[in-house]
């Protein structure tokens, strides 16, 4: 567990070459249980360019989703009754054809 941390802290502090994740000020490793939490000061995980394209990828996900849901529309409660009636229907049809 230490050795991991270690590595943890190591990857975080130094970032690659060519990577898109940028150093931090302070790291701080907090065990929870079988696992841990590092808890970042005074940086980013990623580097400003690729924090603005993630946050430019949200708010188009978010504006389509809201595209999608008024696109949906609600569905009436008769024809929810209706596929009902029609599946229960056709599953008893084809349980007495198989006595």
């Amino acid at each position: 567990m230490k050795l991991s941390a270690l590595v943890l802290v190591l990857l975080v502090a130094v970032p690659a070459s060519g990577s898109e994740a940028i150093s931090v000020e302070r790291a701080q490793l907090i065990p929870d249980g079988a696992g841990a939490a590092v808890e970042v000061e005074g940086g980013c995980w990623l580097s400003e360019r690729r924090c603005i394209r993630t946050a430019a990828e949200l708010q188009r996900l978010r504006a389509e989703n809201e595209s999608l849901r008024r696109q949906a529309g609600d569905v009436p409660f008769v024809v929810v009754a209706v596929a009902l009636v029609l599946g229960l229907g056709a599953g008893f049809t084809v349980a007495r054809l198989a006595r």
